[in-house]
């Protein structure tokens, strides 16, 4: 993992305060499309495009673009293949916003669709601040404390089965829920 120390918590803290400037608090889904509208970012929806290539990007075999950001001047425009799935259309765009919130540097590259280019500790910086921005570590730990499959996760979240496993289990909210349940039986005992 190429993550800089201490990132994982910056991220906690930078994820609340953007759902915190969009009114949302940590137990309700995230809108990525409302914190591109918050920071003036235009999205356009691949469907919408008026080229040769938009065959190719709109693939629904898992090869085609999913999103991506376009330089634009000082700003930037996000590319949404909106022939995805709505959940899979969230993490994309939470993913490529965390780029920018971040201020990572970026080129664009569209020869492999399947990577956004920047590579490294900025696209797991981006991928972790995106989860955070989905499923919160508190949502996650108060989920995990309840007991929450995946599937409720995923569910109550609006995320997909894959983000609800990776931040249940990625994020350590089982492993802590589980040792304060362990350490409460055996002072029961």
């Amino acid at each position: 993992m190429n993550i800089r120390r201490g990132f994982k918590t910056e991220a906690k803290s930078l994820a609340l305060e953007l759902r915190t400037e969009l009114g949302l608090g940590p137990y309700v889904p995230f809108d990525p499309y409302a914190l591109a509208a918050e920071y003036g970012i235009s999205v356009v929806a691949l469907s919408e495009l008026d080229c040769a290539e938009r065959a190719h990007f709109l693939k629904r075999d898992g090869s085609a673009l999913s999103g991506a950001l376009i330089p634009d001047g000082t700003s930037v425009i996000i590319l949404d293949n909106d022939a995805q799935m709505v959940v899979r259309r969230r993490t994309t765009m939470s993913h490529e916003l965390a780029h920018v919130v971040l201020e990572h540097a970026f080129g664009l590259s569209l020869a492999d669709e399947r990577k956004c280019g920047l590579g490294g500790a900025q696209e797991e910086e981006a991928d972790w601040l995106a989860g955070e921005l989905l499923v919160p570590y508190g949502a996650a730990l108060r989920l995990a404390r309840a007991g929450a499959t995946d599937e409720i996760v995923a569910q109550r979240m609006d995320v997909s089965l894959a983000v609800a496993r990776w931040r249940m289990n990625g994020s350590g909210a089982r492993k802590v829920a589980a040792r304060a349940r362990s350490r409460w039986a055996s002072t029961r005992r």
